[in-house]
């Protein structure tokens, strides 16, 4: 699913409406040029890398509280794992509404990472994570034995079809969630693999 940037185009599956290209997260504050959530800087202070929930258990409450926050282990050269994953868990709908480049993208950004020449289409993604920080750690095809870790992102294709915009997604430790909240991995019952990469300090 892509982000639109033509502002004559009405929103269609897999882009995002331009007006709100620009607006930042409800928990994100901007002055002087910097923006600010609760905790401090966006892209600042805070920055976590790693987080185990208890086996069984969701990652966080239904009103996004983290049921586990102390796994949270904090780097001060990564990324802020923690409020990426927070971000989307709460913002993300019970069904699609066709802007999961948008969504993802925007946790990504929650995170404290840019994304400065970001691609339209959702499949594109897979050449530019890894120009962000995103490392490329395999190919996850349907079926096969997959535990993600929060912060993971799921890239591919609908059928193959490098001409649809395709999908993308991030493990919460919750639940794959993109615009919505996900049932699976993979959205498409075209599409048998995924790209998965994870974010690395």
């Amino acid at each position: 699913m892509a982000e639109k940037i033509e502002n004559t185009q009405t929103p269609t599956q897999g882009q995002e409406n331009p007006s709100q290209e620009n607006q930042l997260p409800k928990d994100v504050k901007e002055k002087n040029g910097k923006k600010y959530t609760k905790d401090g800087l966006i892209d600042g202070i805070m920055r976590f890398t790693e987080f185990k929930p208890s086996s069984g258990d969701p990652a966080f409450a239904d009103d996004g509280t983290p049921l586990n926050p102390g796994v949270f282990k904090r780097n001060p050269n990564g990324w802020d794992l923690k409020k990426a994953c927070e971000w989307l868990h709460q913002r993300a709908g019970a069904g699609a509404q066709h802007v999961c480049a948008k969504f993802v993208r925007m946790a990504i950004e929650a995170g404290g990472i840019p994304t400065n020449g970001r691609p339209n289409w959702a499949w594109k993604y897979i050449d530019y994570l890894p120009t962000i920080g995103f490392k490329f750690i395999g190919q996850v095809k349907r079926g096969e034995n997959f535990s993600p870790e929060p912060g993971d992102i799921a890239v591919y294709q609908k059928g193959g079809n490098p001409n649809v915009p395709g999908h993308i997604c991030m493990w919460t430790g919750a639940e794959w969630a993109s615009d919505f909240k996900q049932k699976n991995m993979l959205v498409y019952s075209s599409t048998n693999s995924a790209h998965i990469f994870r974010f690395q300090s």
